[in-house]
């Protein structure tokens, strides 16, 4: 049977236990066999035997699911470490900033493109690094960039720095 333990007394080693039902049984300390002492607002499980309560255990309670504050990374085939991958922000990077060597009229365009995804890759994996890998894509894409819109302003005599 279920119940609350409504009082008790460490002096007199006796208590009272109250059940769903509303039934109020006696008890002593020898017929507790709970976790530590009894105390009064602990749930309990008795067996009842006239007006006293025996066997007197603390009430079993249900497992509770633990919450994942973020989602879970993804796992391999067997389910034991964390796979990373690299950041699709990095590749695009990269890409972008290798395609800014093959288009001379939009290469500075391209090169800012490639630099911009290149520090939102970083900060994708800063925030996740157990995620996500490629950081040597990004400052490659950032470098890579750099070099593109230098050069093009060097080549191309029509594009000419602000005064």
């Amino acid at each position: 049977m279920d119940g609350d333990i409504l009082a008790f007394d460490d002096d007199t080693q006796q208590g009272v236990v109250e059940a769903h039902d509303g039934q109020r049984y006696t008890f002593e300390l020898s017929d507790w066999r709970g976790r530590g002492l009894p105390a009064s607002q602990v749930a309990v499980r008795f067996t009842p035997r006239g007006s006293r309560a025996e066997q007197l255990i603390n009430r079993p309670e249900a497992q509770r699911k633990a919450r994942a504050s973020r989602p879970l990374p993804p796992h391999d085939d067997a389910g034991e470490a964390p796979v990373r991958r690299y950041s699709g922000l990095a590749v695009a990077a990269i890409s972008l900033a290798f395609l800014a060597l093959f288009f001379d009229g939009q290469a500075p365009l391209l090169g800012l493109g490639a630099a911009v995804l290149g520090v939102l890759g970083l900060r994708q994996i800063r925030q996740a690094p157990r995620r996500f890998s490629g950081r040597l894509f990004c400052w490659g894409a950032i470098g890579l960039a750099l070099l593109v819109a230098v050069l093009s302003v060097l080549v191309d005599p029509t594009i000419r720095p602000l005064p």
